[in-house]
């Protein structure tokens, strides 16, 4: 067992497909509990007979701890054990608790299904969890992961995800049919479980500890220090504002706005014009979803071998294009086939443009606050996708269905304008006289 323990594939800085797989995994478990509370769940209450203001306020509380992730940011920047990694001792603590909610929300689900009012408990704790775990992962990858594989790497964490949340609440929703809840939250704690393992025995460096009370030494991190909250804040002001930083944000606005508008025209458009059921409707886009997942993990080596930069301008132009030829196509009466079509290039291309902000997102952290400042990006990116839906419902009334599309297309388009202006070069520059 030792001298498995002490196996150099277990090391991520060792081996470029560990690092990979094991992140993977990672966002595999962040997509289980996804897939139980916000696929598997809403389903249970609404055959349960829940009324639909019950299930958005079940939503919208379950959803808190994403949009307050950022909290955790400093305090995984300001504490660590360095005997145990740089950012591992978080990772598993987050799954840890993950385990352990599941493990009791498993056992409370044991004597009958539970009311709504627990299921909100323990959704929320379990996002807790979760979200906390997504920071830590997110800096640990920012931490070990290489220049020239983020963008791959980012592609396979985005599929893991996916196919967490997408598969098990698929999973979720025979388990509740043919069991109850209680075999859906055992099956969650079993596969979590698994993950845990693995953060267990692997290793970000050679020589450290596995657990704490096992033998090992911290390794070198030259970008570490031992930092106050107000350092931490001081640091992120400095690192947030640079301009390079202020681009990036500005691109992800204009971006995660039409994301925010896409939100309401593409399902009204799908049943108002194309006349397609609510089945048929989440039939396609989960299929779809899971397709662009996969699309983007061929695609993924592109984005380390062209650079994040300029794989991601081109495909906000194509997402442009695309926006545009819907535009034509449903002002001139295209089917159901041609617009279903264009919906998937359109998903494809949206995934990659996912995969290629996170990825250059990445790139731009400053490693020392690198979970702080990520969560920022994010929450931010968030934040954008709301304003681009408040905005647009001012509008919306004024505009046709056909003109929506191309007003997605100029989003995306002012997104790679933004995007142009960005030099990476001269970002690393800056970091290296904050340093």
């Amino acid at each position: 067992m030792a001298s498995f323990a002490q196996a150099s594939f277990l090391i991520l800085t060792a081996h470029r497909w560990s690092r990979i797989g094991t992140f993977t995994s990672f966002y595999i478990a962040q997509g289980i509990p996804i897939g139980i509370f916000s696929i598997a769940v809403p389903f249970y209450l609404s055959e349960e007979g829940y009324s639909l203001s019950e299930m958005s306020a079940y939503s919208g509380i379950i959803g808190l701890p994403w949009a307050f992730k950022l909290i955790v940011g400093p305090f995984m920047d300001r504490f660590t054990f360095l005997p145990m990694g740089f950012r591992r001792p978080w990772v598993i603590l987050a799954q840890t608790n993950l385990v352990c909610c599941l493990v009791a929300f498993t056992l409370f689900c044991v004597p009958g299904n539970p009311n709504l009012y627990w299921l909100t408990v323990f959704g929320f704790l379990c996002n807790v969890c979760t979200a906390s775990q997504d920071v830590a992962t997110d800096g640990m990858a920012i931490d070990i992961l290489h220049d020239d594989e983020r963008g791959r790497a980012n592609a396979f964490m985005g599929f893991g995800q996916t196919v967490g949340s997408g598969a098990f609440g698929a999973l979720s929703g025979f388990l509740l049919v043919k069991f109850n809840m209680a075999v859906v939250a055992f099956a969650a704690t079993s596969l979590i479980a698994i993950i845990w393992f693995i953060a267990i025995i692997t290793r970000e460096r050679a020589g450290e500890r596995l657990l704490p009370w096992t033998k090992g030494t911290a390794s070198p991190i030259t970008h570490y220090h031992d930092p106050s909250f107000k350092s931490i804040v001081r640091d992120l002001l400095r690192v947030v504002f640079l301009p390079m930083s202020l681009i990036l944000i500005l691109m992800e606005l204009f971006n995660r706005m039409r994301d925010g508008v896409a939100m309401s025209v593409i399902p009204k458009y799908a049943e108002e014009v194309l006349e397609v059921s609510k089945d048929e409707y989440t039939f396609v886009v989960g299929i779809v979803s899971i397709v662009s997942a996969v699309v983007a993990v061929f695609i993924g080596p592109l984005i380390d071998k062209y650079g994040a930069k300029r794989f991601v301008f081109y495909t906000l132009i194509a997402g442009a294009l695309v926006h545009v030829v819907a535009w034509f196509c449903s002002s001139e009466g295209f089917g159901l086939l041609t617009m279903t079509a264009l919906y998937t290039i359109s998903a494809i291309v949206g995934q990659l443009i996912f995969v290629t902000t996170i990825a250059i997102f990445m790139t731009i952290c400053w490693k020392r606050v690198a979970a702080t400042q990520f969560a920022i990006y994010m929450s931010l990116a968030n934040l954008s996708r709301s304003i681009g839906a408040a905005l647009f419902a001012l509008v919306a009334s004024h505009l046709t269905l056909e003109l929506d599309f191309l007003l997605m297309a100029v989003l995306l388009v002012l997104a790679a304008i933004m995007v142009s202006s960005f030099n990476p070069e001269e970002h690393k520059a800056r970091l290296e006289q904050l340093a």
